[in-house]
Protein backbone atom coordinates (compact mmCIF):
# COMPACT_ATOMS: atom_id res chain seq x y z
CA UNK A 1 0.00 0.00 0.00
CA UNK A 2 1.13 3.54 -0.80
CA UNK A 3 -0.20 6.85 0.51
CA UNK A 4 -0.26 9.75 -1.96
CA UNK A 5 -1.37 13.37 -1.71
CA UNK A 6 -3.76 15.09 -4.11
CA UNK A 7 -4.87 18.72 -4.17
CA UNK A 8 -8.35 19.69 -5.32
CA UNK A 9 -9.14 22.52 -7.72
CA UNK A 10 -10.15 24.68 -4.75
CA UNK A 11 -6.93 23.95 -2.86
CA UNK A 12 -7.92 21.22 -0.39
CA UNK A 13 -5.15 18.72 0.36
CA UNK A 14 -6.36 15.12 0.53
CA UNK A 15 -4.83 11.66 0.65
CA UNK A 16 -5.23 8.52 -1.44
CA UNK A 17 -4.36 5.02 -0.24
CA UNK A 18 -3.27 3.12 -3.33
CA UNK A 19 -2.79 -0.52 -4.21
CA UNK A 20 -1.86 -0.98 -7.86
CA UNK A 21 -3.60 -3.64 -9.99
CA UNK A 22 -1.78 -6.72 -11.19
CA UNK A 23 -3.31 -6.23 -14.63
CA UNK A 24 -3.19 -2.64 -15.86
CA UNK A 25 -6.07 -3.32 -18.28
CA UNK A 26 -8.52 -4.02 -15.48
CA UNK A 27 -10.74 -1.26 -14.09
CA UNK A 28 -9.52 0.25 -10.83
CA UNK A 29 -11.80 1.05 -7.91
CA UNK A 30 -11.84 4.63 -6.65
CA UNK A 31 -13.81 4.75 -3.39
CA UNK A 32 -14.29 6.92 -0.34
CA UNK A 33 -15.46 6.68 3.25
CA UNK A 34 -18.61 7.79 5.05
CA UNK A 35 -19.44 10.70 7.32
CA UNK A 36 -16.86 11.62 9.97
CA UNK A 37 -14.70 8.63 9.09
CA UNK A 38 -11.41 8.50 7.19
CA UNK A 39 -9.96 6.49 4.35
CA UNK A 40 -7.92 3.78 6.10
CA UNK A 41 -10.31 3.48 9.05
CA UNK A 42 -13.34 2.78 6.87
CA UNK A 43 -14.91 -0.66 6.84
CA UNK A 44 -14.99 -0.38 3.06
CA UNK A 45 -11.21 0.01 2.95
CA UNK A 46 -10.83 -3.25 4.84
CA UNK A 47 -13.07 -5.00 2.31
CA UNK A 48 -11.30 -3.39 -0.64
CA UNK A 49 -7.92 -4.57 0.65
CA UNK A 50 -9.23 -8.11 0.29
CA UNK A 51 -10.34 -7.20 -3.22
CA UNK A 52 -6.85 -5.87 -3.96
CA UNK A 53 -5.38 -9.18 -2.83
CA UNK A 54 -7.22 -10.71 -5.81
CA UNK A 55 -5.44 -8.31 -8.15
CA UNK A 56 -7.79 -5.36 -8.42
CA UNK A 57 -6.39 -1.85 -8.22
CA UNK A 58 -7.84 0.17 -5.34
CA UNK A 59 -7.60 3.89 -4.61
CA UNK A 60 -9.23 4.91 -1.32
CA UNK A 61 -9.82 8.65 -1.11
CA UNK A 62 -9.74 10.60 2.13
CA UNK A 63 -12.44 13.11 1.19
CA UNK A 64 -12.81 16.56 2.73
CA UNK A 65 -15.49 15.21 5.07
CA UNK A 66 -12.91 13.09 6.91
CA UNK A 67 -13.14 13.20 10.71
CA UNK A 68 -15.61 15.58 12.32
CA UNK A 69 -13.38 18.63 12.27
CA UNK A 70 -10.08 19.05 10.41
CA UNK A 71 -7.97 21.91 9.12
CA UNK A 72 -6.79 22.20 5.54
CA UNK A 73 -2.99 22.54 5.67
CA UNK A 74 -2.81 24.95 2.75
CA UNK A 75 -5.03 27.86 3.77
CA UNK A 76 -5.99 26.59 7.24
CA UNK A 77 -9.71 26.63 6.47
CA UNK A 78 -11.91 24.30 8.47
CA UNK A 79 -13.02 21.10 6.74
CA UNK A 80 -14.35 17.77 7.99
CA UNK A 81 -17.86 16.35 8.34
CA UNK A 82 -18.92 19.33 10.45
CA UNK A 83 -18.13 21.88 7.74
CA UNK A 84 -18.34 20.14 4.35
CA UNK A 85 -20.78 20.79 1.50
CA UNK A 86 -21.82 17.73 -0.48
CA UNK A 87 -21.44 19.48 -3.82
CA UNK A 88 -17.74 20.00 -3.10
CA UNK A 89 -17.19 16.23 -3.07
CA UNK A 90 -17.13 16.51 -6.87
CA UNK A 91 -13.82 18.36 -6.55
CA UNK A 92 -12.45 15.61 -4.31
CA UNK A 93 -13.31 12.86 -6.77
CA UNK A 94 -12.02 14.90 -9.69
CA UNK A 95 -8.63 15.31 -7.99
CA UNK A 96 -8.38 11.56 -7.45
CA UNK A 97 -9.55 10.83 -11.00
CA UNK A 98 -6.86 13.17 -12.33
CA UNK A 99 -4.25 11.37 -10.22
CA UNK A 100 -5.32 8.02 -11.67
CA UNK A 101 -5.38 9.34 -15.24
CA UNK A 102 -1.82 10.61 -14.84
CA UNK A 103 -0.83 7.02 -14.06
CA UNK A 104 -2.53 5.65 -17.14
CA UNK A 105 -5.76 4.35 -15.60
CA UNK A 106 -8.65 5.12 -17.94
CA UNK A 107 -11.30 2.71 -16.62
CA UNK A 108 -12.42 3.68 -13.13
CA UNK A 109 -15.21 2.32 -10.94
CA UNK A 110 -16.26 5.12 -8.58
CA UNK A 111 -17.94 4.38 -5.27
CA UNK A 112 -18.19 4.92 -1.56
CA UNK A 113 -19.47 3.68 1.77
CA UNK A 114 -22.57 5.20 3.37
CA UNK A 115 -22.52 8.98 2.73
CA UNK A 116 -19.49 8.38 0.51
CA UNK A 117 -21.69 6.36 -1.84
CA UNK A 118 -24.10 9.28 -2.11
CA UNK A 119 -21.16 11.57 -2.89
CA UNK A 120 -20.05 9.22 -5.65
CA UNK A 121 -23.59 9.07 -7.01
CA UNK A 122 -23.92 12.86 -6.97
CA UNK A 123 -20.59 13.24 -8.78
CA UNK A 124 -21.50 10.72 -11.46
CA UNK A 125 -24.98 12.16 -11.97
CA UNK A 126 -23.85 15.78 -12.31
CA UNK A 127 -20.26 15.56 -13.59
CA UNK A 128 -19.83 12.31 -15.55
CA UNK A 129 -16.57 11.65 -17.39
CA UNK A 130 -15.64 8.95 -19.87
CA UNK A 131 -13.16 7.30 -17.49
CA UNK A 132 -15.88 6.35 -15.01
CA UNK A 133 -17.23 3.05 -16.26
CA UNK A 134 -19.38 2.06 -13.26
CA UNK A 135 -20.77 3.23 -9.91
CA UNK A 136 -20.72 1.31 -6.61
CA UNK A 137 -22.78 2.34 -3.58
CA UNK A 138 -22.00 0.43 -0.38
CA UNK A 139 -24.59 0.77 2.42
CA UNK A 140 -25.74 4.20 1.36
CA UNK A 141 -28.73 5.72 3.19
CA UNK A 142 -31.84 7.62 2.20
CA UNK A 143 -31.23 11.25 3.17
CA UNK A 144 -33.19 12.75 4.70
CA UNK A 145 -35.09 9.59 5.64
CA UNK A 146 -38.77 10.30 6.09
CA UNK A 147 -39.44 6.59 6.56
CA UNK A 148 -37.46 5.99 9.77
CA UNK A 149 -36.40 9.37 11.17
CA UNK A 150 -38.16 11.13 14.02
CA UNK A 151 -39.47 13.70 11.55
CA UNK A 152 -40.66 16.17 14.18
CA UNK A 153 -37.19 16.19 15.76
CA UNK A 154 -35.64 16.68 12.32
CA UNK A 155 -37.92 19.62 11.58
CA UNK A 156 -37.09 21.21 14.92
CA UNK A 157 -33.40 20.81 14.19
CA UNK A 158 -33.86 22.28 10.71
CA UNK A 159 -35.62 25.32 12.23
CA UNK A 160 -32.81 25.75 14.74
CA UNK A 161 -30.25 25.61 11.94
CA UNK A 162 -32.20 28.06 9.78
CA UNK A 163 -32.36 30.54 12.67
CA UNK A 164 -28.59 30.38 13.12
CA UNK A 165 -27.98 30.83 9.42
CA UNK A 166 -30.28 33.86 9.43
CA UNK A 167 -28.23 35.30 12.30
CA UNK A 168 -25.02 34.91 10.30
CA UNK A 169 -23.93 31.97 12.44
CA UNK A 170 -24.26 29.26 9.82
CA UNK A 171 -20.63 28.15 10.08
CA UNK A 172 -20.49 27.96 13.88
CA UNK A 173 -20.31 24.48 15.33
CA UNK A 174 -23.12 23.02 17.39
CA UNK A 175 -23.74 19.64 18.98
CA UNK A 176 -26.22 17.62 16.94
CA UNK A 177 -28.29 14.66 18.09
CA UNK A 178 -29.40 13.06 14.85
CA UNK A 179 -33.14 12.31 14.68
CA UNK A 180 -32.51 8.63 14.05
CA UNK A 181 -30.27 5.76 15.04
CA UNK A 182 -27.38 6.15 12.62
CA UNK A 183 -23.64 5.38 12.89
CA UNK A 184 -23.24 9.15 13.38
CA UNK A 185 -25.90 9.48 16.08
CA UNK A 186 -24.12 12.34 17.83
CA UNK A 187 -21.64 14.78 16.44
CA UNK A 188 -20.55 18.32 15.77
CA UNK A 189 -21.96 20.10 12.76
CA UNK A 190 -22.43 23.61 11.48
CA UNK A 191 -26.05 24.63 10.85
CA UNK A 192 -25.29 25.34 7.18
CA UNK A 193 -23.84 21.84 6.75
CA UNK A 194 -26.85 20.18 8.40
CA UNK A 195 -29.17 22.00 5.98
CA UNK A 196 -26.89 21.10 3.06
CA UNK A 197 -26.89 17.39 3.92
CA UNK A 198 -30.40 16.88 5.24
CA UNK A 199 -32.57 19.77 4.07
CA UNK A 200 -35.46 19.57 1.59
CA UNK A 201 -33.16 20.33 -1.35
CA UNK A 202 -30.17 18.30 -0.14
CA UNK A 203 -27.69 17.04 -2.71
CA UNK A 204 -27.69 13.76 -0.78
CA UNK A 205 -31.21 12.88 -1.98
CA UNK A 206 -29.97 10.50 -4.64
CA UNK A 207 -33.40 9.19 -5.64
CA UNK A 208 -34.10 12.61 -7.12
CA UNK A 209 -31.33 12.32 -9.71
CA UNK A 210 -30.94 8.56 -10.06
CA UNK A 211 -32.26 8.76 -13.61
CA UNK A 212 -29.09 10.69 -14.58
CA UNK A 213 -26.89 7.65 -13.87
CA UNK A 214 -25.95 5.99 -17.16
CA UNK A 215 -23.29 3.49 -16.09
CA UNK A 216 -23.56 0.00 -14.59
CA UNK A 217 -24.35 0.32 -10.90
CA UNK A 218 -23.69 -1.89 -7.86
CA UNK A 219 -25.81 -1.55 -4.71
CA UNK A 220 -24.79 -3.43 -1.56
CA UNK A 221 -26.38 -3.48 1.88
CA UNK A 222 -26.39 -5.77 4.89
CA UNK A 223 -29.62 -7.34 6.09
CA UNK A 224 -29.08 -5.82 9.56
CA UNK A 225 -28.98 -2.25 8.26
CA UNK A 226 -32.66 -1.84 7.48
CA UNK A 227 -32.67 1.83 6.35
CA UNK A 228 -29.81 1.24 3.92
CA UNK A 229 -31.41 -1.96 2.66
CA UNK A 230 -34.70 -0.14 2.08
CA UNK A 231 -32.91 2.62 0.20
CA UNK A 232 -31.06 0.15 -2.02
CA UNK A 233 -34.37 -1.41 -3.06
CA UNK A 234 -35.82 1.98 -4.00
CA UNK A 235 -32.60 3.05 -5.68
CA UNK A 236 -32.58 -0.06 -7.85
CA UNK A 237 -36.01 0.88 -9.18
CA UNK A 238 -34.99 4.53 -9.69
CA UNK A 239 -31.91 3.73 -11.82
CA UNK A 240 -34.00 3.60 -14.96
CA UNK A 241 -31.20 4.67 -17.32
CA UNK A 242 -28.36 2.59 -15.91
CA UNK A 243 -27.49 -0.15 -18.42
CA UNK A 244 -27.40 -2.68 -15.58
CA UNK A 245 -27.98 -2.73 -11.83
CA UNK A 246 -26.70 -5.40 -9.45
CA UNK A 247 -28.21 -5.27 -5.96
CA UNK A 248 -26.68 -7.50 -3.31
CA UNK A 249 -27.80 -8.21 0.26
CA UNK A 250 -25.14 -9.58 2.60
CA UNK A 251 -26.63 -11.90 5.21
CA UNK A 252 -26.05 -11.32 8.94
CA UNK A 253 -24.28 -8.07 8.09
CA UNK A 254 -24.25 -4.66 9.80
CA UNK A 255 -23.20 -1.22 8.59
CA UNK A 256 -19.49 -1.75 9.26
CA UNK A 257 -19.41 -5.31 7.88
CA UNK A 258 -18.49 -6.98 11.19
CA UNK A 259 -17.19 -10.47 10.35
CA UNK A 260 -18.49 -10.02 6.80
CA UNK A 261 -15.59 -8.33 5.01
CA UNK A 262 -14.88 -11.40 2.88
CA UNK A 263 -18.50 -11.59 1.76
CA UNK A 264 -18.52 -7.90 0.81
CA UNK A 265 -15.26 -8.29 -1.09
CA UNK A 266 -16.48 -11.46 -2.79
CA UNK A 267 -19.73 -9.90 -3.99
CA UNK A 268 -17.83 -6.90 -5.31
CA UNK A 269 -15.31 -9.13 -7.07
CA UNK A 270 -18.10 -11.05 -8.80
CA UNK A 271 -19.63 -7.83 -10.09
CA UNK A 272 -16.31 -6.36 -11.22
CA UNK A 273 -15.50 -9.46 -13.25
CA UNK A 274 -18.66 -8.86 -15.26
CA UNK A 275 -17.33 -5.41 -16.15
CA UNK A 276 -13.92 -6.62 -17.26
CA UNK A 277 -13.27 -7.37 -20.94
Amino acid sequence: MEIHTVVTADGVTLQVAWIAPRDADRPVVLATHGVGNSFTLSALWQALRLLAADGWGVAMLNNRGHDWVAMNPGDRRWIGAAHERIEDSVLDFQAAQRWLRERGHRRIVMGGHSLGGLKACYTQAHHPVDEIVALAMFSSPRLPDDKVWDWAAHQQLMARCADRVAQGRGDELMHVDMPTNTPAMKGLMSPATYINKYGPHAATTALRYADRIRVPTFLLAGDHEKPQLSFSIDMEAALVNAPSVRRVVIEDCDHVYTNRLEQVAGATDDWLRELSP
